[in-house]
Order: structure tokens, then sequence, then C-alpha cells
């Protein structure tokens, strides 16, 4: 299953709370395709987003959210890509 579906399908998962902050599934996917991931470009912007498209991104932010990378998607389909965000969403559960 790509990486696309199971996005779509946590946001659509979420319950009323936690998908009242979050744009409908298919206009996230399309600002997210949007996104290009430069990889010889670190820093910034990278340190501060997440890349749910890249699995090597998920994987490396979970382990240093201490999360599964499912635990991970969920939490960036109910507050965003946003370290920040995500980082506080999983501190309270």
């Amino acid at each position: 299953m790509s990486n696309r579906i199971v996005a779509v399908e946590l946001i659509q998962g979420l319950s009323a709370a936690e998908r009242q902050w979050q744009p409908h599934p298919f206009d996230w996917l399309k600002e997210h395709d949007k996104m290009a991931d430069d990889k010889t470009k670190v820093g910034g912007q990278d340190l501060k987003r997440i890349n749910v498209n890249e699995e090597y991104e998920v994987s490396d932010w979970a382990t240093a959210l201490g999360v599964t990378p499912d635990q991970l998607r969920k939490a960036i389909a109910a507050v965003g890509d946003r370290v920040d965000r995500v980082r506080e969403y999983l501190e309270k559960k």
C-alpha cells in the first residue's frame, strides 16, 4: 500500500475533534505532492517538517521521537507535518 493511501486512511480515521484542524485528505495530498525533497539541502525546513512520503524520514523521526512509524503517521495526520506540533501531540498521548 502506498504512503499516500496510508496517509488518507489515517486522516479519515481520526476523530471529529482531531480532524477539525485538518484539510480534506485530497487537499492534504495535493499540498504535499507539491513539496520537493532536495536531499542535497539539509537543515532549515528539513529539520522543521516530516515528509511522510519518504520512508527514511518516517523511520528516522519515529526513532528520534520514541514512537512507531504508524504512531508517527497518525500524529502527522492529526496535527500536520511540523515537528514541533507532532512532538507536542505525542507528549500529550
